[in-house]
């Protein structure tokens, strides 16, 4: 399937699409078809997008939510450098209801608004000099300022050391995506990106209209709180130095996941058994040796092959389904599998 045959919720930057056959066990026969807003049944077509493709660590925590409906989650993959280190993540967010999927780099933390609606996550920019550099060469501050909108100053002083070993400033920037939208700022960056250096933490208000964006942290760990928290409104992108007294901010209970290391070997026999239904039909998410399959309950339907791996997570109609799968080549120091979403289509 080319780029032009995905529906413009799939075209976004960073992300990988592999298209597979999806296999009627009656049958024995394959068809690919174009992702569309429809659930498993008589699926043609799976696709699978890797969630974290731009950033290595020494390993990855993995994590993710679901929507109190279940027809949305979002899943984030957490590297953590030498020494734990701070090392940008990456997430994605698939949405059955509002037919929407999005995959992103480069992100300090990520935060999902109280209706799901919108998506904030906080940019990671990172300034690095080599091994034997004090600094950074000017023009890498330069080319920071024409992606956020903020002048060289401003990001020299709001940024933080981001490695204990060498030179490496890093800063971060707010950025507002619009689930069902499809704005990116003009240098390609998903959302909606705010001329605002801080947010190495966010979290949105309880009745959704601020956002909390957190300070730097205090050393370059990775898992770093931030201590004081500011408001921006997302609407006028107006910030004040506190969050509003007549609310609070949100604290998401994620789902944390299988951590991904060289040195720790992840059991790939044992899956939770999951289940959707699309219409009157009901479907188990099955993971057995090796390989997910969505079973319907209604034994004149054919089975659908997803693909390697084990299941992790599914929405309401299982259309998208979080998963473990081999890691199709493994680089030194490299995991031997990786975190996955399916997005399975007729």
């Amino acid at each position: 399937m080319s780029e032009r045959e995905l529906s413009p919720a799939l075209r976004w930057p960073g992300a990988t699409f592999f298209v597979l056959g999806v296999v009627a066990c009656s049958s024995g026969g394959s068809d690919a078809g174009k992702v569309d807003t429809a659930g498993p049944p008589a699926a043609s077509a799976v696709a699978v997008t890797i969630v974290n493709t731009g950033t290595r660590g020494m390993a990855a925590k993995t994590r993710w939510l679901m929507s109190r409906d279940k027809t949305s989650f979002i899943a984030v993959v957490d590297p953590v450098g030498v020494e734990a280190e701070p090392v940008p993540n990456a997430f994605f967010f698939g949405s059955e209801s509002k037919n929407f999927q999005i995959r992103v780099d480069s992100a300090w933390d990520v935060a999902v608004s109280p209706e799901w609606d919108r998506i904030v996550y906080s940019r990671a920019f990172v300034i690095r000099g080599t091994e034997s550099d004090t600094a950074a060469a000017p023009g890498a501050w330069n080319e920071a300022a024409q992606r956020t909108g903020i002048d060289t100053a401003t990001l020299r002083t709001s940024s933080f050391a981001s490695s204990g070993m060498s030179y490496a400033r890093s800063v971060a920037v707010p950025a507002v995506i619009r689930v069902g939208g499809s704005e990116s700022s003009t240098t390609g960056i998903p959302g909606k990106l705010y001329p605002i250096a801080r947010g190495w933490r966010v979290r949105w208000t309880s009745d959704g209209r601020a956002i909390g964006l957190g300070n730097n942290p205090a050393r370059a760990q990775d898992d770093e709180f931030s201590q004081s928290w500011a408001a921006l409104d997302p609407t006028t992108g107006t910030i004040s130095t506190s969050i509003p007294g007549d609310t609070k901010l949100e604290q998401p209970k994620w789902t944390e996941g299988p951590t991904l290391d060289v040195s720790i070997p992840v059991d790939m026999t044992k899956a939770p058994q999951l289940f959707a239904k699309v219409g009157e039909t009901n479907y188990t998410i099955e993971s057995q040796r090796g390989v997910i399959t969505l079973r319907a309950s209604d034994t004149a339907t054919p089975a659908v092959v997803v693909g390697p791996g084990i299941a992790l997570a599914a929405t309401a109609g299982g259309r998208f389904i979080l998963a473990l799968a081999p890691r199709a080549r493994v680089g030194e120091g490299e995991s031997a599998v990786e975190l996955v979403v399916y997005s399975v289509s007729r």
